[in-house]
């Protein structure tokens, strides 16, 4: 089934908010996080993802948490790295 980037924004709004409103924890916030940006990976760039989705208890989330962390520190080194004309 594809989603929509709209749907795909709806659940990370949705997963933020309840982030930030201490419904759930860090740990499972980037956790589901990496879920839902892995999905969006691999319908719009075509990467196929190793993990089974479905089943999340068997993710490793000390891994996935690694992984989140290093994904948010390169996103942040090409956002403050911009030039200006």
């Amino acid at each position: 089934m594809v989603m929509s980037d709209i749907s795909y924004s709806a659940k990370l709004r949705e997963l933020s908010k309840d982030y930030y409103q201490n419904h759930i924890r860090l740990d499972e916030y980037r956790s589901q996080r990496k879920l839902i940006i892995d999905k969006i990976d691999e319908e719009f760039n075509g990467r196929k993802i190793e993990l089974n989705q479905l089943d999340t208890s068997s993710i490793n989330t000390d891994q996935s948490v690694d992984d989140s962390s290093v994904f948010m520190k390169t996103i942040a080194f090409f956002k403050n790295s911009d030039v200006d004309d």
